[in-house]
């Protein structure tokens, strides 16, 4: 494998037109390589996170009728005390 410093050596030898192909093809890559990284989070939770909101189930909770359980809790009260 080459270094760095030994690809850059070999651009210096590239026309003019090679060396704009070579720039544009590294951008792209470097486009690439940020929006795969933009668009999955890293981490061992990764997969827990995408995840997450997606499921089902039959039994309901506070969040089924969360409507209704705000409304009784901003409803205005007629307390007279």
């Amino acid at each position: 494998m080459q270094t760095v410093e030994e690809i850059i050596e070999q651009a210096r030898h590239l026309s003019p037109q090679d060396r704009q192909r070579l720039v544009e093809q590294l951008e792209e890559l470097s486009r690439e390589e940020q929006t795969t990284t933009s668009v999955l989070p890293g981490g061992p939770y990764a997969h827990s996170l995408a995840q997450a909101g997606t499921a089902h189930t039959d039994y309901t909770d506070v969040s089924t009728d969360k409507y209704k359980h705000l409304a009784e809790a901003y409803a205005d009260r007629d307390d007279n005390t």
